[in-house]
């Protein structure tokens, strides 16, 4: 069984402006019974894929952010590597209007070799029908977790130990995907973030050694909260439902990625605000 240290180390925070979380992968489970002691379901749930997602993230940070987090320090031999080289197909953000992607969807072929970010623990490893296909997730030292979606075959079962770079699964179109893409996300607190101006995946590349989180970084679970939606209903065209919401076409067509000449589909959902 594995560790996520980070709580320990949220239980030491000051009231410093900045929050170094560093950690050298060596000290990955320290600490194992006093975590286990304190949140036994909640930090190493085998499970579920967010065990412990705060209802609002910034608050629960707001005395110790900004929070900086190392992804790579050769001086403690923290590394990064990108899991898979390929176009970023789709990013991080609502898509077609009314769904949230969490997530960043790089191109690759079916078979590809996918690798581990970091170091670390796999926490999760299965299959997920309706979503993420054949999946696993890694618990970090520096705090973080990578969540990985739509392989064709897993190379890795829970509890396994893996080193950044080492090959975790097969590219495939598993679970709720159209095409052969690897889906990756970045979480923090079991909170998905927008790591995509960190990493030049075309290329390979780590962009930026440290994540800085700040309120910004969780400004979109603002956007979701406060986000309005309508399903189409029998008669209902764009400007009939413009005129209800005291909107106009052009807006619900940039919201929804639709032209002005849309059909609409009866249950269809759009995203209003």
């Amino acid at each position: 069984m594995g560790v996520f240290i980070l709580l320990l180390s949220l239980g030491g925070f000051g009231r410093d402006s900045s929050k170094v979380f560093a950690f050298s992968p060596r000290k990955l489970y320290e600490g194992l019974e006093k975590l286990s002691e304190q949140l036994p379901k909640m930090w190493w749930d085998r499970r579920c894929l967010a065990p412990f997602r705060p209802q609002d993230i910034t608050a629960l940070l707001a005395p110790n952010l900004p929070i900086t987090i190392k992804l790579q320090a050769s001086e403690e031999t923290l590394s990064f590597v990108v899991p898979v080289r390929g176009a970023l197909n789709s990013g991080f953000g609502f898509r077609w209007g009314w769904q949230f992607h969490y997530g960043l969807d790089i191109d690759l072929h079916w078979g590809d070799t996918v690798v581990a970010a970091m170091d670390g623990e796999v926490r999760l490893a299965g299959y997920d029908p309706g979503g993420y296909g054949y999946y696993c997730v890694i618990a970090h030292p520096n705090g973080l977790e990578t969540v990985y979606g739509h392989f064709s075959r897993l190379l890795v079962t829970p509890e396994t130990q893996v080193k950044a770079g080492q090959p975790i699964g097969l590219g495939g179109s598993t679970g709720l995907s159209t095409g052969p893409h690897l889906h990756f996300e970045v979480r923090f607190l079991g909170e998905p973030i927008d790591v995509s101006a960190l990493i030049d995946f075309p290329n390979g590349q780590l962009l930026e050694r440290e994540l800085h989180l700040s309120r910004e970084t969780f400004g979109h679970l603002k956007t979701l909260r406060n986000a309005v939606y309508h399903t189409v209903r029998p008669g209902e065209c764009l400007s009939v439902i413009a005129r209800r919401y005291r909107v106009s076409v052009g807006y619900l067509c940039r919201l929804n990625g639709l032209s002005p000449r849309s059909v609409l589909r009866v249950g269809q959902r759009l995203r209003i605000r």
